[in-house]
């Protein structure tokens, strides 16, 4: 039988963790948590295998229990951007329209929880904690994407690069300084910055060079000087 998933805190070992405390969960009963439960499934993911597609109906809300989940959207001409990337606590999916404006699918072999978008709404007119709960994650997602506009705007290439990297040091669960484990490519990672792929190389390049960070191998990224990369990335 499948479980909710209801970690109590899930911070990493570096720094603090503001999005990843389960919040649909905060301060529900147990009785509520049981009937939460109802309205949702688990679900195994393969790595690179969609969530849902870009424009179709919006049934669903997922939890992310294990894994990394890429969120993009698509152009009509099959340009993408990138909006971001999840991890275990994160949520997807708590809209206001009826259609995904986005795309989502993992990256890594994932687990997820599956509520059915309505029975969450319909529970959460009858439960005022989870209402302001759903109300707190929508407000969550909104200054993230402020943060990411605001640095696609004003930062430099190395400066978006850092401000990645603290993104998931603060974010991952488990990340510290001496290891972030990079899940994504570095064309997700350009995608996401709004780089050319040739962009991150030299830009990576450049912070190496500057003693800021190191890669052990291609996808295991060290921060060599915390200070100086949060005070590149700060917004």
């Amino acid at each position: 039988m499948s479980q909710l998933f209801l970690p109590r805190s899930m911070e990493p070992v570096y720094g603090y963790n503001p999005f990843s405390d389960c919040p649909l969960f905060r301060d529900l009963s147990v009785k509520q948590l049981f009937e939460l439960r109802r309205c949702g499934t688990q679900i195994e993911l393969g790595a690179d295998e969609p969530i849902f597609d870009q424009f179709s109906p919006c049934t669903s809300v997922f939890n992310v229990i294990s894994g990394a989940i890429v969120v993009e959207r698509f152009a009509d001409d099959g340009r993408r951007q990138i909006i971001g990337f999840l991890f275990p606590g994160d949520y997807l999916g708590i809209v206001n329209s009826a259609r995904y404006e986005v795309a989502a699918r993992s990256l890594t072999k994932s687990t997820l929880y599956r509520f059915g978008r309505k029975k969450l709404v319909d529970f959460s007119l009858h439960n005022h904690q989870l209402r302001r709960n759903i109300e707190h994650i929508m407000s969550n997602v909104f200054y993230r994407l402020m943060e990411q506009l605001f640095i696609l705007g004003q930062k430099k290439a190395h400066e978006r690069l850092c401000f990645l990297f603290v993104h998931l040091l603060e974010r991952m669960p488990g990340a510290t300084p001496e290891h972030i484990q990079l899940y994504m490519s570095r064309q997700d990672i350009a995608d996401y910055l709004g780089l050319t792929i040739e962009t991150v190389s030299r830009s990576l390049a450049k912070l190496k060079a500057d003693g800021l960070i190191h890669f052990p191998s291609i996808n295991h990224l060290q921060i060599l000087n915390v200070p100086a990369v949060r005070k590149l990335a700060a917004t």
